[in-house]
Parts: structure tokens; sequence; C-alpha cells
């Protein structure tokens, strides 16, 4: 049975949280998010999503994984507004339905034959408005914390890279990932469409994603070479959270009680 809990905050000083996380289960709330989801996408990756469904005469982004995930939103505690959302996929109803979402991407067999319990998380978004480190502070104390009390110890997901550049970024990405974040080769996982790309010379100064550099910061490993998206133009990095080594400068941040802003 999975434990429920406190959502993570971040504070402004005063008595009452400024943000906070928390599950959300109404079907109302879900297909909000999911229409959050198709904005945010198809703005910043410039690709027009199938429309499988429309809610309120607009589309939404929904897939086969949706009814079997949970899914963790971030809160405006004053105007209970949405601004931050991720789906989380638990291995048991991974085992359910049959598949992880990385698995279209990447071969993961080293990854879930492993021992231990997996979370994969995906669709994840943030508003324009609050892309910040407190929304995303917010987002993974809920996570760590739902992780430690559910004896999770794996979490795991896709973090995209642009190709609107040409692949050119993610080029400038990969010789930093390989000296500093690659996993060793027994959590090594396989793209089923690897980026041409990726190793071309380039004098682009790296700069990575606010996503991935979440991950990274967190103590996560990538677990080997991109995989290519061309419908979002992106390449994907397969990345693996171990909950028993996150980095010691960010643990104290990440899995006490509430976050300090």
């Amino acid at each position: 049975m999975l434990r429920t809990q406190r959502p993570a905050a971040v504070s402004n000083g005063k008595a009452s949280p400024r943000i906070f996380a928390e599950f959300i289960h109404s079907e109302q709330e879900i297909r909000q998010v999911q229409q959050m989801r198709y904005q945010v996408f198809c703005a910043e990756y410039k690709v027009e999503l199938p429309v499988n469904m429309v809610w309120n005469g607009q589309p939404v982004d929904v897939d086969d994984l949706d009814d079997h995930c949970l899914h963790l939103v971030v809160r405006d505690a004053a105007s209970g507004d949405i601004i931050g959302y991720t789906r989380v996929l638990t291995c048991e109803q991974a085992a359910k339905v049959g598949h992880y979402y990385s698995s279209h991407e990447f071969e993961i067999n080293n990854i879930i034959k492993r021992p231990g319990r997996f979370l994969e998380i995906g669709r994840t978004c943030i508003h324009p408005r609050h892309r910040n480190g407190a929304t995303i502070a917010v987002l993974w104390a809920f996570l760590a914390r739902f992780m430690q009390e559910n004896d999770y110890r794996y979490l795991f997901g896709c973090a995209s890279v642009s190709l609107d550049d040409g692949g050119a970024m993610l080029a400038a990405l990969m010789p930093v990932i390989r000296e500093k974040f690659m996993a060793d080769e027994e959590y090594r996982v396989f793209p089923k469409v690897p980026f041409p790309g990726a190793d071309k010379h380039t004098d682009l100064k790296p700069s990575f994603p606010p996503l991935l550099k979440a991950y990274t910061r967190m103590g996560a490993q990538i677990c080997g070479d991109a995989c290519w998206d061309p419908d979002f133009n992106v390449a994907d990095l397969f990345v693996l959270l171990d909950v028993n080594n996150v980095a010691n400068r960010y643990a104290r941040h990440f899995l006490k009680e509430s976050v300090a802003a």
C-alpha cells in the first residue's frame, strides 16, 4: 500500500507555503494537466501532436499510460493554479500494462532486471512563468520522500535536448556527460534510434537543459547515448537516480520534511 504524506512545500518566510506538490485524482484536474502538456509541448517543440482527445473544446495530450500513472502537480498556494507537473508510473503498474514509456525508445533490460523497486517519471512540464529553482525543488522533494516512504529505490525517465540547432548542443553536452555523469556499463541502456550527430565537433559552450540539470545535481547518471525523437525534434537521454546515492550536498535540501526558499 502506498503511503500518503504532507505536501512538499517552499516557504516565503511566512507560516503558509508559497507553492506545494500533491497528487491529483479527479478527472477534471487530470484533463487540465493533459491540456497543459499539449500546450507546452506544442509551443516549445513546435510539433503537431496527434489530437487523441478534446476537453472543453481544447486538445489534450493523452496516451495509453495515463490511466495507469499517478499524476503529480505543483500548485501556487495562493491561487490554487497548477504550475508544474509530472506523471509517475510505478513498477507494479508497469507490470500490469506491460511496458514503461522509456522502453519505446531504449532497450532497458539492464535497468529493470536489477533488484529493487522502480518509478518512471515522464511528461514533465513547468509553466513558463514558474521555471525556477523553487518549482523543480518542490517536485523533487515530494518524489524523494515518496520513494523513501514507499520503498522505491530507483527513479528513471527521459530528459530531452532540443535539436533545433541541428544537434550542436547535444554534441557539446556529450563529452561532459561521458566525463562526469555516464553510468557504468552494467547500467547501460541502448537507444533504438541513435541520433547520428551526437559526436560531431562543435565549439558551442555546453548548457544543460533545466530538467537534465536537476537530475544531475541530484546525483543521477546518464545511462548511454541519446535516442532520436524526430516527432518532437529532440534527443532523449535516459537518466537513472538511485535514491541511496543522492548527492550529499543536495540530500538535506530534497529529503527533509519541507524545503525553505
